[in-house]
């Protein structure tokens, strides 16, 4: 199956393709859940594989009662549950029907594999259509759900049933109670390395989805009618690196929709991309089947997330956020570029974008051992007063394509969650040169002049720097000013590198801290001053001289370096090498 289809394709196609009035469901009837007794018999519509809709049985078993919210329990039945392994995820959303009306959508599936596979319960009509109507669900997260009736399940009655975030490892029951997950938890993610997806996974652990390594990706394939029962896509990074989920569409009023039949996140408003779905196969896995497939055209939008499902529009295009990383290996003259396109959530992409620089960087340095990167980044967005521009070197030992990211996340969050300004994000360029040359230059000594200096007064400073296996070290005086307020007493001399590496600490563990933890709180006190520090401090090549008193440890963080005091107590010196080792002279300010 072909790759990489265009966007503008996708557009193009929208204009021109329509679908059969017999196909699309104007005004679906519904089967009203006060109805729904146990018993009763309907059908369900999915696919399985490719794009063909195909029905399967189903049996109702019971119907939940009281908070947190309302589901109905059924046994699915036929060939196409016998393929798919039971409910399997990709199947949420798929529709319901009892008595050729809509009654609700797939949302949760049995825990585990087995011969209870084919159990899971199933979202009301009239609770997925409230999204429709005003956005707004009835709540339902996790915890256990009471049954009206007891229910004969694997040889025993129960009376509830639990809901569980994930099909992670854990028991098939919480207590008696057989446990259900959402039936569209995985999050396929394709073209990024292995380290890089257990990376992504360690970072969306405070999401419901489970990220799942897939070999699909954007295919190339016929554009199916868009009908209940159709196989849809979630998309939020699409290209070279795809972040998506594959879910059934429920229902379709025109150009409305529903689907998935339980939240995606659960953010509320937003603006997914819609596609249409390819299904290869349904994978068996001993704890939870799930689909594995392609996403196609872009189709439409998703505006809401909420707890009973996904709705949206088709035919209208969220806006994106284009990717693009290029890299350069000096060494064996390759040159690799890759792009995506992201959606514009600020929480996700502020995750997503530095994984797709990753990969890129990973791709072409397909090996292990030290090297150099010198990175460019360069990003736009409505409400700058100009691109944001930052280069920087970064030398890693052992892991250089880590390294070379790190400035990305905080080129990232200019454009998304700018403490300063309201920003429209338009696009992130990265262009990274390797080499496995090393280029870096070793701090050998800081020589004073007077171990005593006034407030006020100017501190002389003798650097002396080795390059790395350079016969000889280069030598420069450079003065500090003394701020006139800097508090008398011990105070040490720190002179180091003003960038974010450091020899103790590996570059994936600094990389996924910037993306797990909650960025600090902005130090400057407009936007022109955040971007002059961003552009023009804190690289790796600079030689940092700071006075600090006694008992104020040195931070790690490069803007607090800077803001101890009224002025700065230190200067910066450049070079061209990536500053590595540290000395510390003891000094009294009088």
């Amino acid at each position: 199956m072909r790759r990489g289809l265009a966007w503008g394709f996708a557009l193009v196609l929208l204009a021109t393709f329509s679908l059969p009035g017999s196909w699309a469901q104007e005004d679906a009837e519904v089967f009203p859940l006060s109805q729904i007794r146990p018993g009763m018999r309907g059908v369900g519509r999915t696919v399985v594989q490719g794009t063909r809709v195909e029905e399967f049985g189903f049996e109702v078993l019971g119907v939940t009662e009281g908070p947190p919210g309302r589901l109905v329990l059924f046994r699915g039945f036929g060939p196409v549950i016998q393929r798919s392994g039971g409910t399997a995820s990709g199947m949420s959303g798929s529709p319901l029907y009892l008595d050729g009306r809509f009654a609700g959508a797939v949302s949760y599936g049995y825990r585990f594999a087995g011969p209870d596979s084919n159990l899971g319960l199933f979202t009301p009509a009239e609770t997925m259509l409230a999204i429709l109507r005003d956005g707004r669900t009835e709540g339902r997260t996790t915890g256990t759900l009471r049954l009206r009736e007891p229910v004969r399940v694997g040889g025993r009655w129960v009376r509830g049933v639990a809901l569980a975030e994930d099909p992670g490892p854990g028991s098939k029951a919480v207590g008696s109670v057989p446990a259900f997950v959402p039936a569209a938890g995985t999050l396929l993610v394709s073209g990024v390395s292995d380290r890089a997806f257990r990376l992504l996974r360690q970072t969306l652990r405070w999401t419901d989805v489970v990220p799942v390594q897939s070999y699909g990706g954007v295919g190339r394939f016929p554009t199916p009618p868009l009908v209940p029962g159709s196989a849809v896509g979630v998309a939020l990074v699409r290209g070279d690196v795809n972040v998506w989920s594959i879910g059934t569409l429920s229902y379709r009023r025109g150009e409305r929709f529903l689907a998935f039949g339980h939240r995606m996140f659960g953010f509320g408003p937003v603006e997914y991309l819609l596609t249409t779905a390819y299904v290869h196969t349904v994978v068996r896995s001993p704890q939870f089947p799930f689909k594995e497939g392609d996403v196609g055209e872009a189709v439409g939008t998703v505006t809401q997330d909420r707890l009973a499902g996904v709705a949206g529009a088709l035919g209208r295009l969220p806006r994106v956020f284009n990717v693009t990383v290029v890299v350069v290996d000096q060494d064996r003259g390759r040159t690799i570029r890759r792009t995506a396109q992201m959606i514009r959530r600020p929480d996700l992409a502020q995750l997503l974008a530095p994984q797709v620089a990753l990969a890129a960087v990973e791709n072409a340095w397909d090996a292990a051992g030290g090297g150099t990167a010198e990175v460019r980044i360069s990003a736009r967005g409505g409400g700058l007063p100009r691109p944001v521009e930052r280069t920087n070197v970064f030398y890693s030992a052992q892991d250089l394509a880590a390294a070379a990211v790190l400035d990305v996340p905080d080129a990232v969050r200019f454009l998304f969650g700018n403490e300063y300004a309201s920003v429209v994000p338009v696009d992130l360029n990265v262009e990274v040169r390797l080499t496995r040359e090393r280029r870096t230059v070793s701090v050998l000594g800081a020589e004073v002049a007077s171990r005593t200096v006034s407030q006020g007064g100017r501190l002389r400073v003798r650097l002396r720097l080795r390059p790395f296996q350079s016969a000889e070290p280069t030598t420069q005086t450079v003065e500090i000013e003394i701020p006139r307020n800097f508090p008398r007493g011990p105070a040490l001399l720190v002179v180091g590198s003003a960038g974010i590496q450091r020899d103790d600490t590996p570059p994936a563990v600094l990389l996924a801290h910037k993306l797990q933890n909650e960025p600090p709180a902005a130090g400057f006190p407009d936007l022109a001053q955040a971007l002059e520090f961003f552009e023009d401090f804190g690289r790796n090549t600079d030689v940092l001289l700071q006075l600090i008193p006694v008992g104020v440890p040195p931070s790690d963080d490069p803007q607090r370096r800077f803001i101890y005091f009224d002025e700065f107590a230190g200067r910066l010196v450049r070079t061209q090498w990536v500053v590595k080792g540290e000395q510390v002279v003891p000094i009294v300010v009088e």
